[in-house]
């Protein structure tokens, strides 16, 4: 699980390295670190930060736009866990669908599905899923609006 790990932490490095907009290189490293990307069109910022710790529950599905500075995390405390000696994790999922725009900045964490369409505003904190073809922002995300 350790060396693992170390190839995830390695593979996003390196796809944070200037590579061009739609490098085929960046979704390679991104695939080998353990990200399941569907689909062939795609825009993935460098600067986005992929959880390492569960690499394995990120989904990203065709035509994705996420910008700069988002963080992607599928790991959550586990507040139930009595034992204070030791620090325990959830597993989170995150499952981003076709045509789906993430605005700089943003934050997802937890058991989280971006519906078809959706688009999430900049500097919003995520921690529920959004139905398809909705606006949401905000910290704590909330709705704003529907597409029309």
């Amino acid at each position: 699980m350790k060396i693992r790990h170390y190839i995830s932490t390695l593979c996003f490095a390196l796809a944070k390295l200037p590579l061009g907009r739609t490098s085929i290189i960046r979704r390679w490293l991104l695939e080998k670190a353990g990200i399941r990307i569907d689909g062939k069109r795609h825009f993935i910022a460098r600067s986005v930060h992929f959880d390492s710790v569960y690499p394995q529950n990120i989904i990203l599905h065709n035509d994705v736009h996420i910008t700069q500075n988002v963080q992607i995390l599928t790991h959550l405390l586990d507040t139930a866990n009595p034992d204070r000696d030791d620090i325990h994790w959830k597993e989170g999922h995150v499952e981003i669908e076709e045509g789906a725009f993430i605005g700089c900045g943003t934050i997802i964490s937890g058991v989280i599905k971006i519906g078809k369409g959706a688009i999430i505003g900049a500097g919003s904190v995520l921690t529920r899923s959004v139905p398809p073809y909705e606006i949401w922002g905000g910290n704590p995300a909330r709705k704003i609006k529907t597409r029309a």
